[in-house]
């Protein structure tokens, strides 16, 4: 019984921690959103937009023109890797031809066969695709573009994304109606056009619907990019992984769009920003560090006759 009570102590102290550790990291966020609209005299309608594309442009954009650039050189070594699968397939076909061969000869029809011997045509294909990622993974590594690394925009983009929605969500008004200690009033009349207090939701619904063209603009744009980094042309109608992601991802911006409906302006208007910013990023990125060696364009995945000469040239 005592053992119980103390583990539920510790449990509750844990648990206080944590809620305090957030909490005073809100705080800090919060007054340092407070300094800039202080220091820059502007109203909370554009220190929103302006604080986003700061962080940013600071935070995120050389992150991203980083792992563009590691890309790029994925996408110029992936040719290599595509060319060791019927290379690997042919040797382990060659061998396994080579080893029915030798144990006929010596007339062991009944008797154990060795290992090569017995692979079949799915046995090879298994192995040739385990071979080629070890080979990809070599590849990668000595080129210093190992695929683990395309995760760290993402390990440092979600977090800010979290900590600076849940900023402006505090400023609008905190989750715990009893708590209202970080609310800044100057919200409620710094808005602009129609939603002019920003700690209330749209009223005219206006800002969710922009959100949702943005997020889907982005869900797109994203997709073709990943079209244009695939090499050779889907061989069958079934769904991929990558293609229930895109439609999930889609299907999101309804739910995004709903809870945008019941968010206070001012985290919408971020959400807003936030999303305007990857779009011209993006833009950039693909204006400037294409994702593809070949002649493809965004419009279209196909190559001319002309492109397909100058590529055999």
């Amino acid at each position: 019984m005592l053992i119980t009570r103390l583990s539920c102590r510790n449990f509750a102290l844990q648990r206080q921690a944590k809620r305090t550790f957030v909490t005073e990291t809100l705080s800090v966020l919060t007054s340092s959103v407070q300094s800039v609209h202080a220091f820059t005299g502007l109203p909370w309608w554009a220190v929103i937009p302006l604080t986003t594309i700061t962080l940013r442009s600071l935070w995120t954009l050389p992150l991203a023109i980083f792992q563009r650039q590691r890309i790029q050189k994925q996408s110029s070594l992936r040719p290599i890797v595509n060319a060791m699968g019927p290379i690997l397939r042919l040797k382990l076909a060659a061998k396994a031809q080579a080893s029915r061969e030798k144990e006929s000869q010596r007339g062991n029809s009944g008797g154990l066969k060795g290992a090569a011997a017995t692979l079949n045509y799915e046995q090879i294909m298994l192995l040739s695709a385990k071979e080629r990622r070890n080979r990809q993974k070599e590849l990668f590594k000595a080129h210093g573009c190992q695929a683990y690394k395309n995760f760290i925009l993402p390990a440092f983009q979600i977090p800010l994304w979290v900590a600076l929605s849940a900023t402006f969500r505090e400023l609008s008004g905190s989750f715990d109606t009893s708590v209202t200690s970080n609310m800044d009033l100057s919200l409620t009349d710094q808005g602009a056009l129609w939603f002019t207090d920003l700690t209330l939701a749209d009223p005219l619904h206006i800002l969710p619907v922009v959100l949702g063209g943005l997020v889907l603009t982005n869900v797109e744009w994203n997709f073709k990019t990943f079209q244009l980094q695939s090499f050779g042309v889907k061989r069958s109608q079934r769904i991929t992984m990558i293609d229930s992601m895109i439609n999930i991802s889609r299907l999101s911006v309804v739910f995004f769009m709903a809870v945008a409906s019941q968010a206070p302006s001012a985290l919408v208007l971020y959400w807003i920003s936030s999303n305007v910013f990857s779009i011209i990023q993006n833009i950039f990125l693909d204006a400037y560090f294409p994702t593809r060696y070949t002649p493809y364009t965004r419009d279209s995945t196909k190559l001319t006759d002309s492109d397909k000469c100058s590529l055999v040239k």
